[in-house]
């Protein structure tokens, strides 16, 4: 496992507890924005961190149903579902049923980025265009929230604070799909090793990637001698 690995690991572990451990999740109970608030670091930070850091450990043994369409789905089932108010409502009075709800999350949001992170299966320009339509959904029940001018939940009695909630489900939802379409792109971007044609010559800077394409240094090599041609004397001009 690579060193980004194991440190997109570690950063996602130590998010995770972060967000499902600390005071934080005792906040989220009264008030929506900040469980709002909770479930996006989860979905837009910590499992895009774990899917990453997993990848090389899973990428060669991902089950076939493991399908782009399967993560879109998925995600969007359970976040449409997370955000129905008989379900809200029951969660926030019982604990079991809320904890099951937060693991079912999680599965849904780690096949959602599974086919991002795994570096076998789309290309850097599929990955951008899965991203953008995955992106469109969960803007609905963003700017439903968000423009509602009377309570959804029972659980929670305050409009300001369920408008606030919508804007981060908006919010996060493009934030996730520009940070993702740029990171695709700077790895897309990125200049690639020395190819195999030139396993005669080291690269300048090792295994780091040249920082000038691999034509230029051609420039600085010796023409091949023309051999048994007769040169011809070049005439002066009229």
């Amino acid at each position: 496992m690579a060193r980004r690995h194991r440190a997109a690991l570690y950063a996602g572990s130590l998010l995770s507890c972060a967000a499902l451990l600390s005071p934080l999740s005792h906040v989220a109970d009264g008030r929506l924005s900040v469980h709002m608030l909770e479930e996006m670091l989860v979905l837009a930070v910590v499992i895009p961190l774990l899917a990453y850091g997993v990848s090389p450990m899973l990428s060669g043994r991902a089950a076939s149903w493991l399908h782009p369409v399967v993560g879109m789905l998925t995600l969007n089932v359970v976040l449409f579902g997370s955000q129905l108010p008989a379900v809200v409502d029951f969660a926030s009075r019982n604990v079991v049923f809320r904890e099951a709800a937060q693991a079912v999350f999680l599965m849904g949001a780690f096949l959602f980025w599974w086919p991002v992170a795994r570096r076998d299966g789309l290309s850097p320009i599929a990955k951008i265009g899965y991203l953008m339509v995955a992106g469109v959904p969960p803007t609905i029940p963003g700017i439903t929230l968000a423009l509602s001018h009377h309570l959804f939940y029972h659980a929670y009695r305050s409009l300001e604070d369920q408008q606030v909630a919508g804007l981060l489900l908006f919010g996060t939802a493009k934030f996730a799909l520009v940070a993702g379409t740029f990171v695709l792109l700077w790895r897309l971007l990125t200049p690639q090793p020395e190819p195999p044609d030139r396993d005669d010559r080291q690269s300048p800077a090792g295994d780091l990637p040249p920082a000038a394409p691999a034509w230029l240094w051609r420039l600085d090599e010796e023409l091949p001698a023309e051999a048994g041609r007769l040169r011809l004397p070049v005439g002066a001009g009229r």
